[in-house]
């Protein structure tokens, strides 16, 4: 926007009334200019305008020819004449009182963010004046600055309390999104479970608020979506033509049960339960939580089948509508168990559903002497009625989504962490193509125009409503302002466009007309000149207050994954640690860099407005309103400051009715009002006291009967920003004044945050002890560690441990050393601590070896040593069989074929082949193939293996003749690759 012409057209006496403020293209005159902004002013009304570039007037007979530089700013005003100046300040002073606060404030408190509805007369009133005294509530300092600080209170959004979990908030506030955040969204239907075969499946529906919304980076807690297995998922982004949810179509009422189903008293029989109200189906949960199934005595398992009676009527009917039998029947021994059954009922209502066993509880009677072990406890666990309708309900387009997925092995309950990144979409300046174009965006000054005009409004504003925004949404790009907000809270119009624009350096601003921003940056154009000569009951106030050493800033950390974090902020020139810190609230900043340098900005203010001027005006107070910059001169605030008024211009020479005084060495200067209100700034010099002043260089002459600031060269007056304007009687008002303070946004802009690291405290000291001695929990060899046994390590001693609870250091790897007895050198084994055992290999069946253990620290440091014990490998296992020889294996078309010689041991009766899928695998992987090989000692066999393609490790071990038969060591793995 740098490269226009700032127009500012004030066609009423009072400038906060019906303010114009535009853009024109270099090239334009301020003819054209005139024509744009004020297209009614034609002929002699146009002698009432005066038109002012800077410090420079532009004679109307000019106005045709000049054509103003890019970047320049042209302020058009009126100039009132003969006896309408009355008129007109009584309609602007009672317009005035009307726009303050009394007329609009209802509008405002009515819309409530989000929601419709009627404000009582209390809250009115207290809006009213909430918006009418601002400027006059006692509180902090910074509550009194020019754009005050808001707490969040009770309007703390949910996700900040809650953390990432998704919240049920029947009859809450629908979300409204501004700018970009990480969310978990409220439920827009309550999920629900079903089972699918042995697994349970989650249903549910999602509303992240008004669209439209990008939906990114979907997660359920940190781990996305992607990753988990059988999930769908369906996304919406809020935009009117939008298909409804396909997942969730109908609404679904959820009832989680524990009802046990019986079939003998006291406590079996029916059992009964009662869907919701206009219910046209319903389904029910039947769960076995230990299982269904049998064993016979060799440990084969059987099916069980367990039957139960439904029936169902409509409430209020006496006779039962449906009767029918259901029956479960699996082999599933001691895995719970859930079957889901659907019922249609023949019209809608509220029914009665009635269950009963009719099997018998083979948990409860003795089956000692049966040839089958049956179980089968079950229990009613879910109802659910369904209604044809779709679940929302809802006028205005919202960002959903719904999803289902398998909760069995995924899930920790039921789906409550589902959360994803959102980017709020809504028209957004485009500097290029200078239109508003609709796209993601998180500029301030986008998101204030969207919350008038957006959804979020029940009445929303018009775009004739809205003031301009383009050179507020360029301010913060430049500044690199952002919001993002998740409002999901209730608040009124006024607090969510008040934390809008607070994020943009703004406070809103309503000029009678239209909304828009008073926004805390450097101004060039000074518009109203105050004085004693022009001013009366001028007071000075500074609170004498000790700043606290930071600010702690609480913000959720857009670099981490917005996790909620604390900033703290020391107050410049402050060094060493913070003692006493203070809370401050940036609502809608995430960016950590953004919230130290604002909470700086915060700081500067303190720092260089300590100030609070309050003067006393008449009519002139109309020219001013809040944000505007004027000239401050009083002989209060520095007794080298005169104000004065010109009596006369002769040449270079100005005649003042105040005596001014001189002293030798120093360089004065003089800030002359022009009629317009405009500011003229010339050096000055003279001699002594005298009310003549000398005009140095070249320049603009004053006019005759302005006023006159002579002081100091580079202090002739005090630049100062209007925060506050009160109406009082007799068409007077009070002005509060805070320091202009250019230096708050130049060392801001200046200022470079430190490194943001998000870790809170400083690091721990690492523990260099070394851990105790850790506990041998067991050691086991032979045919105890067979599942570990390979070609390679035949009889491998595997020593179980666990860490001693009276350490404090913790150990992350164990270290075993070894040795036959009768020996001097050990052999060093280690594993991770993880893993809760060590693998000796190298030893032989019938070795006496011994051993001890110690503990490794995360930093390395061994640990003291166990006891040494001794232990004999193998020494508790029956004589087996040895294990066949002669392994191989050869791929063949459809699989493989694997030869082998039999065990060598006489009481050697059959092979048993085991198949591991990949190369190199360990026994403790494989599978028995099929049934055992039966033969005598050293009978060469082979078998014809069924295999998909892939790689594959077949290993062979040997039984003997024993009851149950002992098996021999594994032969192998030998690999084989089926094609």
């Amino acid at each position: 926007m740098t490269g226009d012409i700032g127009v500012l057209a004030l066609p009423h006496i009072d400038p906060s009334f019906g303010r114009i403020e535009a853009r024109a293209l270099p090239g334009s005159t301020i003819s054209d200019m005139i024509a744009a902004t004020l297209p009614k002013v034609t002929g002699a009304d146009r002698a009432r305008l005066r038109v002012t570039i800077g410090e420079h007037v532009i004679l109307p007979g000019l106005w045709h020819a000049v054509r103003p530089k890019a970047g320049t700013q042209v302020v058009i005003r009126v100039v009132p004449g003969d006896d309408i100046l009355r008129n007109v300040l009584t309609i602007a002073v009672t317009v005035g009182a009307l726009a303050l606060g009394q007329f609009y404030a209802p509008g405002l408190a009515a819309g409530a963010l989000g929601l419709g509805g009627s404000v009582s007369g209390g809250l009115t009133s207290a809006l009213s004046a909430a918006i009418t005294g601002s400027a006059l509530i006692a509180g902090t300092l910074l509550i009194n600055a020019l754009i005050p600080t808001r707490t969040n209170g009770k309007d703390a959004p949910t996700y900040a309390i809650q953390g990432l979990r998704n919240q049920a908030t029947p009859d809450g506030v629908v979300p409204s999104v501004l700018g970009f955040h990480r969310y978990a969204p409220v439920y827009a239907a309550l999920p629900f479970t079903e089972a699918v075969g042995d697994d349970r499946y989650v249903t549910a529906a999602f509303c992240f608020g008004y669209g439209p919304l990008a939906i990114r980076n979907v997660r359920i807690g940190e781990t996305p979506i992607e990753k988990f297995s059988d999930v769908q998922m369906e996304l919406r982004e809020g935009r009117p033509d939008d298909a409804r949810l396909a997942l969730y179509p109908t609404q679904v009422i959820e009832v989680p049960l524990s009802v046990e189903l019986k079939a003998a008293s006291p406590t079996g029989g029916p059992q009964s339960r009662f869907t919701a109200p206009d219910a046209a189906s319903c389904s029910i949960d039947l769960s076995f939580p230990g299982g269904l199934g049998g064993f016979k005595k060799d440990g084969s398992k059987v099916s069980v089948t367990v039957d139960i009676t439904i029936r169902f009527r409509r409430v209020g009917n006496v006779a039962w509508d449906f009767t029918s039998k259901l029956s479960v029947t699996a082999k599933q021994s001691g895995k719970p168990l859930t079957r889901t059954f659907p019922l249609n009922f023949p019209a809608r209502g509220r029914y009665e559903i009635e269950l009963t066993r009719t099997t018998v509880d083979y948990d409860d009677i003795d089956q000692t002497k049966k040839d089958i072990q049956r179980t089968g406890r079950s229990a009613w666990s879910a109802l659910r009625s369904f209604r044809p309708e779709y679940p929302i309900n809802f006028d205005q387009p919202l960002a959903l989504a719904a999803v289902r997925i398998r909760a069995s092995g995924q899930l920790n309950g039921t789906l409550d962490e589902f959360n994803a990144d959102l980017f709020c979409i809504c028209p957004d300046w485009d500097t290029a193509s200078q239109a508003w174009i609709t796209r993601e965006t998180q500029n301030p000054a986008s998101l204030f125009r969207y919350v008038l005009t957006g959804p979020a409004m029940r009445y929303p504003f018009t775009l004739d409503e809205i003031g301009d925004l383009e050179d507020w949404h360029a301010f913060c790009a430049a500044k690199g302002l952002t919001y993002n907000r998740v409002h999901d809270y209730e608040a009124s119009v006024l607090d969510v466009l008040s934390d809008v624009a607070a994020a943009g350096r703004a406070s809103p601003h309503d000029s009678g007309e239209r909304w828009g921003v008073v926004v805390d940056q450097i101004l060039d154009t000074v518009t109203a000149h105050i004085s004693p000569r022009n001013s009366w009951g001028f007071q000075g106030e500074r609170p004498f207050s000790k700043f606290p050493d930071a600010f702690r800033v609480s913000f959720l950390d857009e670099t981490n994954g917005y996790a909620k974090a604390d900033r703290i902020v020391p107050f410049p020139g402050f060094s060493g640690d913070p003692k006493v810190v203070e809370k401050l609230d940036l609502p809608g900043h995430t960016n950590p860099d953004m919230v130290w340098k604002e909470t700086r900005r915060r700081q500067y203010e303190l720092v260089y407005r300590p100030d609070t001027y309050t003067a006393n005006q008449d009519f002139e107070a109309l020219v001013v309103t809040r944000g505007d910059r004027v000239q401050l001169s009083h002989d209060v605030l520095n007794r080298t400051m005169v104000a004065a008024r010109i009596k006369t211009v002769v040449g270079t020479s100005v005649y003042l009715d105040e005596a001014v005084t001189f002293e030798a060495g120093l360089a004065y200067a003089c800030r002359f009002r022009r009629s317009d209100g405009a500011s003229l700034v010339r050096a000055v010099s003279g001699f002594g006291e005298t009310q003549v002043l000398n005009l140095s260089g070249t320049g603009d002459l004053p006019e005759v009967g302005n006023l006159a600031f002579f002081g100091p060269g580079s202090e002739e007056s005090f630049a100062c920003t209007v925060k506050g304007v009160e109406a009082m009687e007799n068409f007077t008002a009070r002005l509060t004044l805070v320091d202009h303070a250019p230096e708050i946004e130049q060392l801001v802009d200046a200022e470079v945050p430190p490194p943001w690291s998000g870790r809170s405290g400083s690091e721990a000291q690492a523990n260099t002890d070394a851990p105790v001695a850790p506990i041998i929990t067991g050691v086991a060899s032979g045919r105890e560690a067979a599942s570990v046994a390979t070609d390679a390590v035949p009889y491998p001693v595997v020593v179980s441990l666990q860490p001693n609870p009276a350490g404090t250091v913790a150990i992350v790897a164990y270290e075993v050393q070894s040795r036959i007895s009768g020996t001097t050198a050990f052999t060093s084994t280690t594993a991770d601590a993880g893993s809760g055992a060590v693998l000796l290999p190298g030893y032989a069946k019938g070795d006496d070896i011994e051993f001890k253990a110690r503990g490794i620290s995360g930093l390395g440091t061994p640990g003291e040593f166990t006891a040494l014990m001794t232990h004999v490998v193998a020494s508790t296992d029956p004589i087996g069989p040895v294990a066949p020889e002669g392994l191989a294996a050869e791929p063949q078309a459809g699989g493989a074929r694997v030869m082998w010689t039999s065990s060598a041991s006489a009481n050697n009766t059959a092979s048993q082949v085991y198949v591991a899928a990949g190369t190199g695998a360990a026994f403790s992987t494989a599978n028995p193939y099929g049934d055992p090989v039966a033969s005598g000692p050293n009978v060469p066999l082979s078998l014809d293996l069924t295999l998909a393609p892939g790689p594959y490790s077949i290993f062979v071990v040997a039984f003997d003749n024993d009851a149950p038969p002992i098996a021999s060591i594994p032969r192998g793995p030998v690999n084989v690759t089926v094609v």
